[in-house]
């Protein structure tokens, strides 16, 4: 039996609802479980318009490691109502950011594009900002000293965000071979959330789904380049979206990232937190191929050894 001891892991994108549902006291706690369970001991909430986040660190504060965004900040009238707040103009986008940081979030949530259409070849749907806004955005961001994780598909939206200053791109389909060595040189991270679009495919008639299927093909080359020439890469699921379950789809997204080609190392590197928590007695015991199995052996905390039994 091959058994190494690992950091916890990170899922760096997370929403605080359940299959797109807004959820109460109860169901966090559910959550928190289900990320424990799975061996998960920080996430990165990227928001919702209820700002439900904020409310978990709260509720679940001194269990897990959360940061939040709190609300997505979405241009009004495109993608993202259902993550957060809307803006229009400069004054507009003033006020939201400063708001946002008021309430306590730990980072902007920036939507600099729609979603994957199923309607055709590196098509994304309508949304984001002009580069004018985006420059207001970060001034801002800025002043309130905050960092800014970007939504962004299409490789024209990625290109924008990078040049205001962002520290991660997520999702970043029909990324360009030349945009991420941009993001190596720069030092932003991607966290390209697979799973989360392969399990929406399942839903789609056979054309549709057989389109979306070649999308992640692709996009699972442009990790396994990412990875090749040093890109910052998360693990992010983008679990609480419809059909995404807390933990368990985090082992979806790292066997997606096995598909890619990448080395158990690598998917650690992405997977884990610092190797700094086993010094604080936080660590994972697991097997080998405990990504196949889905299964992790021990669960220590603090030094002390994790029951499931005592947690469920």
């Amino acid at each position: 039996m091959d058994i190494r001891k690992i950091p916890p892991l990170i899922d760096s994108h997370i929403h605080f609802v359940v299959d797109g549902m807004l959820t109460n006291e109860a169901g966090l706690l559910h959550i928190e479980d289900e990320l424990l369970k799975h061996g998960i001991f920080s996430v990165n909430d990227m928001g919702h318009k209820s700002g439900i986040g904020l409310e978990a660190k709260k509720i679940l504060k001194g269990h897990l490691d959360i940061k939040s965004a709190g609300y997505a900040v979405y241009k009004k009238g495109t993608y993202g109502a259902f993550l957060g707040k809307g803006v229009a103009g400069k004054e507009e986008i003033k006020r939201v950011i400063k708001d946002i940081a008021d309430l306590g979030a730990d980072f902007i949530k920036l939507i600099n594009s729609g979603v994957v259409s199923i309607e055709g070849t590196g098509f994304v749907t309508g949304g984001g900002f002009s580069k004018e806004e985006l420059k207001v955005i970060a001034e801002e961001a800025k002043k309130m000293d905050l960092e800014i994780r970007c939504h962004a598909n299409g490789d024209k939206a990625i290109r924008n965000a990078l040049n205001i200053g962002v520290s991660s791109i997520e999702h970043g389909y029909f990324v360009s071979n030349e945009t991420l060595h941009m993001m190596k040189e720069m030092d932003v991270s991607w966290t390209p959330t697979i799973y989360a679009l392969l399990s929406f495919s399942s839903t789609l008639p056979f054309v549709e789904r057989r389109y979306i299927e070649e999308v992640i093909e692709n996009h699972l080359l442009s990790i396994n380049y990412a990875a090749l020439i040093g890109v910052k890469l998360n693990v992010g699921t983008d679990s609480g979206s419809k059909g995404v379950k807390h933990g368990e789809s985090f082992f979806e997204e790292l066997r997606l990232f096995q598909k890619a080609g990448l080395s158990l190392e690598q998917i650690l590197s992405a997977a884990c937190m610092s190797k700094d928590a086993i010094a604080e007695g936080n660590f994972l015991i697991v097997e080998k191929d405990f990504i196949g199995t889905g299964k992790i052996e021990t669960v220590f905390s603090g030094g002390r050894q994790i029951f499931f039994r005592q947690l469920f």
